[in-house]
């Protein structure tokens, strides 16, 4: 990649300050620029909960040094890549004159020229003599999962649903789409995120729509903002849907787990047609004609590692988001072992997938999707699960997770939906309450990882992951790639 020069004054490049609405560079220096376009990532797992932040103290009296725990990378000759673990939203990339300054703190020392508090906003100088606390963000997005339908024309051996022909009736979605508003504006939640999903949503798009269309009648009687996605396996998308979607600005997640012959092992289709082909027309000649930028996620197994790479080429030369997420264990898999998550291949795989991110290298954020419920912004909690995230299954019941709608209960007209989930089975707890975690250079980017894998493997919710060398393996060459992402945003790699 060639190198774009630059002047000897120092610059902090990073992905977003966390405190910014805008994608401007903050109006307190010209010395720091940042990008905090929306990340445009989607998977089928409950969202993540709002960044935390580090408390900041005083910029004037304190004296500060050097962050003790960073981790550093050489991205170039003039560049280098720094990450704290309270970094507001990921790396920050320092040139050659500020990261000469940044050095200078090994010795505590007063704030007395602009880049020093930049650095100290991105949490690279802390007071001397204290420690950086994160503390947890306002929940501003409401989370719900739709469950349309049991029923499938895929058979995926990886599945948690299992398969009926039993679908949500209009009276019951639309009972549900009223309850999640009158949710929202109870507990004071400035937007609602609705997940059609099942099963196959798109196998009963009409009911999708309708609730959709009331969704958006709730949204600007309340004034609460809305965002709506259908998750899908990109089969059987029709015309007239991508219409809709494209009109009503719904957008749309799609699964590929492999390029051809893998995909169609991974989600093999009933009729034994070609599910990958499938999806290349829906995408290539229904959803991008219109203007409708799919997301992509691709599930990470045992058996599909050595493909990856493949799928996220194919999705990258089509500037398509992408996400990499993990199998989740399930009574209902079949051959499990075969998906199981061996370390060294599930590494090796997705490195192979990041050679492909280098190789392309898309402007647009996309840290968020590198590795499963790993994100850009600092968080506490891996997923929303038991706080703002609601599963309703087609019968109208409560459930925390999508993943066990057998646990489910029913619930009446005058239940709070949130204090259902939260009394619920499952415990997602802070990253700084898991044994293991705490002292973790990257514990506030995937927050201790999935819960219920944690309690599988160790029948605790306050344990360590079960993926954690993963995580701790690949997350420096995520971090890499971030840094990489922001030098060629701001012109500074070609």
């Amino acid at each position: 990649m060639a190198i774009r020069l630059q002047d000897a004054s120092p610059l902090v490049l990073t992905g977003a300050c966390g405190k910014c609405e805008d994608d401007c560079a903050c109006p307190e220096s010209p010395l720091v620029l940042n990008f905090s376009e929306p990340l445009p990532v989607e998977n089928d797992c409950a969202c993540p909960t709002q960044p935390a932040s580090a408390r900041i103290w005083s910029l004037q009296e304190a004296l500060y040094a050097q962050i003790p725990d960073a981790y550093t990378e050489q991205l170039t000759d003039e560049f280098w890549l720094a990450f704290s673990p309270y970094a507001p939203a990921g790396p920050s990339i320092l040139n050659k004159t500020a990261w000469e300054r940044w050095q200078s703190f090994f010795v505590p020392q007063p704030l007395t020229q602009t880049v020093d508090h930049i650095l100290a906003q991105q949490t690279l100088l802390q007071p001397a003599g204290n420690t950086l606390q994160v503390r947890p963000g306002h929940l501003e997005t409401l989370t719900a999962w739709l469950h349309v339908t049991n029923a499938c024309n895929l058979d995926c051996p990886y599945c948690y649903v299992s398969k009926t022909s039993a679908s949500m009736d209009k009276v019951t979605g639309l009972n549900a789409v009223e309850r999640i508003f009158q949710t929202a504006q109870d507990h004071q939640f400035h937007s609602v995120k609705l997940k059609y999903a099942g099963g196959e949503a798109t196998l009963h798009f009409d009911l999708v729509r309708k609730l959709g269309e009331h969704a958006k009648g709730l949204s600007e009687q309340t004034g609460i903002g809305l965002d709506q996605i259908v998750l899908s396996n990109g089969t059987r998308l029709h015309l007239s849907d991508a219409d809709w979607l494209a009109e009503k600005h719904v957008k749309i997640m799609i699964s590929l787990d492999g390029r051809g012959e893998m995909h169609d092992q991974m989600r093999p289709m009933k009729s034994g047609r070609s599910a990958f082909q499938a999806i290349e027309h829906t995408i290539d000649n229904v959803l991008l004609p219109r203007g409708i930028l799919p997301a992509v996620t691709i599930t990470v197994t045992g058996k599909n590692a050595t493909g990856i790479a493949d799928a996220v080429r194919w999705a990258l030369e089509r500037d398509l988001p992408v996400s990499l997420n993990f199998y989740r264990h399930t009574s209902l898999a079949q051959r499990p072992q075969e998906l199981e998550l061996e370390e060294n291949a599930i590494i090796q795989g997705i490195l192979e997938a990041y050679a492909v991110f280098e190789e392309i290298m898309p402007t647009r954020p996309f840290l968020n999707g590198l590795l499963d419920r790993v994100q850009a912004g600092a968080h506490l909690h891996a997923c929303g699960v038991g706080l703002a995230y609601v599963v309703i299954t087609h019968a109208g019941k409560i459930a925390q997770c999508q993943m066990h709608p057998e646990r489910a209960i029913s619930a009446s007209p005058q239940d709070d939906l949130l204090s259902l989930i939260a009394a619920g089975p499952i415990r997602s707890i802070s990253v700084d309450q898991k044994a293991g975690c705490q002292g973790c250079l990257y514990r506030y980017r995937c927050a201790g990882g999935c819960p219920l894998e944690t309690f599988r493997a160790t029948g605790r919710w306050d344990a360590k992951n079960p993926n954690c060398n993963i995580y701790k393996a690949l997350l420096p060459a995520a971090l890499r790639l971030e840094g990489l992402r922001i030098l060629k945003y701001h012109g500074y790699l070609q």
